[in-house]
């Protein structure tokens, strides 16, 4: 397991540690609960540049989405459904669009994040795919 730093409330002066699938839950939850389709970063604590997971949650629809970056690759979660309309996802108040095909079932989602703090790799839960560009 390694240990993450989780970026998320606009208002917060740092991230938030998440040393354990608790504190990973308590973020999740968090940012469930909040209206609309929003988004936490998370890093790997004290090397950054190790990988950077955005997992997206929208509690409303039950639907998220996942970004992965590493080593100057990128890649999107991959779901069966295509929508007329790419989903926006709010970041800090910025808003992201991922692929029409982006989305997945919410626990799904949840389920990428901690294989995210179980291995600090690009998670094996679902399937990604290569993007156009971001």
């Amino acid at each position: 397991m390694v240990e993450l730093d989780a970026w998320f409330d606009p208002e917060a002066e740092g991230p938030t540690p998440v040393r354990t699938p608790a504190d990973l839950d308590a973020v999740l939850d968090t940012v469930t609960g909040w209206e609309g389709a929003n988004s936490i970063q998370l890093f790997v604590a004290g090397d950054p540049g190790r990988g950077m997971l955005e997992i997206g949650l929208d509690s409303e629809r039950g639907r998220g989405v996942a970004f992965y970056s590493a080593s100057g690759q990128a890649y999107y979660s991959h779901g069966p459904e295509m929508l007329p309309e790419p989903p926006l996802y709010y970041y800090q108040d910025n808003d992201t669009e991922y692929p029409a095909d982006a989305e997945l079932p919410l626990e799904i989602i949840r389920r990428t994040a901690h294989d995210f703090l179980a291995t600090g790799r690009r998670p094996a839960t679902i399937e990604w795919r290569l993007p156009a560009s971001r």
